[in-house]
């Protein structure tokens, strides 16, 4: 009996021995099996985040520019559709607009279906380019750290303060691109028109 015991003692352990072995073992590729799972997913989220970022629209964002006629506007860009604010006419309806190569198309002109071509776009830097339409060409200029924009705030309900607010970084505006002086800028604000001949200098 004893003799069997030392036999039978040694054959159980070999098999726990082994059991805990294969276990291992498994343990080990599962874990492996995760890591590499783990990896293929960041791959792919990174990935992801690339093209993602690689999709986002040159013109997203705020930008000011004067019109053919001297009126100081600014628009906000999303990566689909935009919206304008003119010092004199107010706000624009919301348009769907996407670019291709060095073309912007939109669907402004609602006698036409769906998205057209309505400017060619050079871009002077990042943050600055032309827009060139059948009519008029407009010098688009990326607005910086604006506060109260387009972007978060809606003219119709906030009028008061975004006014304040658009009138500031029109008169920076003016004076930074050297458009006006600060004496034509007091004379402006009394007439409320950008003199001729400034505008014919330009």
């Amino acid at each position: 009996m004893e003799e069997l015991c030392a036999i039978a003692l040694p054959q159980r352990r070999a098999k726990v021995y082994t059991k805990f072995h294969e276990e291992l073992i498994i343990n080990n590729v599962n874990k492996s099996k995760l890591l590499i799972i783990l990896f293929l997913v960041a791959g792919l989220s990174s990935c992801e985040r690339k093209s993602e970022s690689k999709s986002k629209s040159p013109l997203n964002g705020n930008w000011a520019f004067l019109d053919i006629r001297g009126n100081y506007n600014e628009a906000f860009f999303t990566d689909s559709n935009y919206i304008t604010y003119n010092m004199v006419y107010g706000l624009s309806p919301v348009f769907n607009y996407f670019i291709k190569n060095d073309s912007l198309y939109s669907n402004i002109d609602k006698r036409k279906k769906g998205l057209h071509r309505i400017a060619k776009i050079k871009w002077l830097t990042a943050d600055s380019a032309i827009l060139t339409t059948e009519f008029s060409k407009d010098t688009l200029g990326r607005l910086m750290n604006a506060g109260i924009t387009l972007e978060n705030t809606n003219p119709q309900k906030d009028s008061i303060l975004f006014r304040q607010e658009i009138y500031g970084r029109y008169e920076t505006f003016l004076l930074s691109k050297g458009i006006l002086s600060r004496e034509e800028f007091e004379s402006f604000k009394k007439d409320n028109k950008v003199p001729e001949d400034v505008l014919k200098g330009n």
